[in-house]
């Protein structure tokens, strides 16, 4: 009696301390969003012959494939791991102590909101980046575009930057072409670019680098839309997880 007794009483001690060892939870996939700008960039260019995209995000299969099914011939050039050895020293942030997450952000946001006025910028202005952007980005002269996908690249340039590109790439796109742009309202970012997957013509699959975070420039689209020359804002939707979509058009010369 007392050896089944004995028996059960371990097994239950057992089945116990199985059942409080934590199993490790699944590592979460990526957020999928609805995206109106998505949906709002394809119906722009439906009806369009031989469509040529720029996308300056990493290559996604998916991308392509979804793309192809368009009948779009897709150039892939993922600029900001090129771009960001070379960005000006006021993107890195400082070393620990030197400054709080809270002084970094402040000094994010009043860099992109307050001290920005409106102004003509000549052609000539920044030559140094101009020719940094035509080294990174080196398209044939007879190179035309009908899409530009930057996806949340904008969020990771200084406001000089962003007008630097958009005259390069302005170059290079045809009348009406469409440039589409994921801008973040939240004060902090992923530290890089994150990987945007089409799911189909209406979601998007975010998926970030990695955990590391960094102030947002958090650019207003009136803003965007001056430094964008030679593009101008066509569309904007505001989304529920803090993200603004802008689909901007190239304006004919």
């Amino acid at each position: 009696m007392s050896w089944f007794s004995s028996r059960g009483g371990s097994g239950s001690r057992d089945r116990q301390a199985r059942e409080q060892v934590p199993v490790p939870a699944a590592p979460a996939g990526p957020e999928i969003h609805r995206s109106l700008g998505l949906a709002s960039l394809i119906e722009g260019l439906a009806g369009r012959p031989r469509l040529h995209v720029l996308d300056l995000g990493p290559a996604v299969g998916a991308n392509v494939e979804f793309l192809s099914r368009l009948g779009c011939k897709l150039s892939i050039q993922d600029l900001y791991p090129a771009l960001a050895p070379l960005q000006d020293a006021t993107l890195v942030l400082p070393p620990p102590g030197a400054a709080t997450a809270a002084t970094i952000d402040r000094a994010a946001v009043r860099e992109a909101r307050e001290t920005w006025e409106p102004r003509q910028e000549s052609e000539h202005e920044e030559p140094g980046l101009g020719s940094t952007f035509a080294q990174l980005l080196a398209f044939p002269e007879d190179a035309r575009f009908d899409a530009v996908l930057t996806w949340d690249l904008i969020n990771y340039l200084e406001r000089r930057e962003v007008a630097a590109l958009a005259r390069h790439v302005a170059r290079f796109c045809n009348p009406g072409a469409l440039l589409f742009a994921l801008i973040s309202i939240h004060k902090q970012i992923p530290a890089e670019p994150m990987r945007f997957r089409i799911v189909d013509r209406e979601h998007l699959a975010y998926e970030p680098r990695n955990a590391a975070v960094r102030p947002c420039p958090r650019y207003a689209p009136a803003e965007l839309n001056e430094l964008l020359r030679g593009f101008r804002l066509d569309r904007s939707f505001l989304l529920r997880h803090g993200i603004q979509e802008l689909l901007f058009a190239r304006q004919a010369e």
